[in-house]
């Protein structure tokens, strides 16, 4: 179960601010959408839709996006990644119960991007700025996203209302 959080997390962060970039060892990353999707002005949590994140050749991340929220004090998500429109992973977790028992790396991660560790969550907007994040750890799982869009939505029910996100991308080499 962690594997697969770990691996959702680092999807939705790398495909959640990624516009065209080069990655490290040759991969090129082209984001075709990251949206708000359903009613979006009442989401709980809002992305902001021009966010950007760089991958570099040396496998850093160099983020520019914001985030917002209403502030919540339980999110339980409903995801599903697709490739070429088939599933390939659907659950559901606790994510106040999973920011908890997540990995040093995915922790450093979250810290990265400004997502905090711990339910409740106060009403705030975050930015990040130039920050950078080493993903040389993870850069022999990227030849695994090649072969087509790959989708990823995420349907969160918070106690105060509903979140909705999707976000679609593709690796080439």
């Amino acid at each position: 179960m962690e594997y697969s959080v770990g691996i959702l997390l680092l999807c939705l962060t790398i495909s959640s601010f990624l516009d065209y970039s080069l990655a490290c060892q040759g991969y090129k990353l082209k984001v075709h959408y990251l949206r708000n999707c359903g009613d979006i002005e009442k989401n709980v949590i809002k992305i902001q839709e021009n966010s950007t994140i760089k991958i570099t050749k040396d496998c850093q991340i160099v983020p520019n996006s914001c985030a917002e929220t209403a502030g919540f004090k339980t999110a339980l998500v409903k995801y599903q990644v697709s490739r070429n429109n088939i599933p390939i992973l659907k659950n559901q977790l606790d994510a106040c119960e999973m920011v908890t028992k997540v990995t040093a790396d995915m922790r450093n991660m979250m810290t990265l991007f400004g997502l905090p560790n711990k339910c409740p969550i106060e009403a705030m907007k975050k930015c990040d700025e130039g920050k950078t994040a080493d993903i040389d750890k993870f850069k022999k799982f990227i030849s695994l996203a090649v072969g087509g869009p790959i989708k990823i939505e995420l349907k969160i029910d918070h106690d105060n209302g509903k979140t909705c996100l999707e976000s679609e991308f593709e690796v080439v080499k």
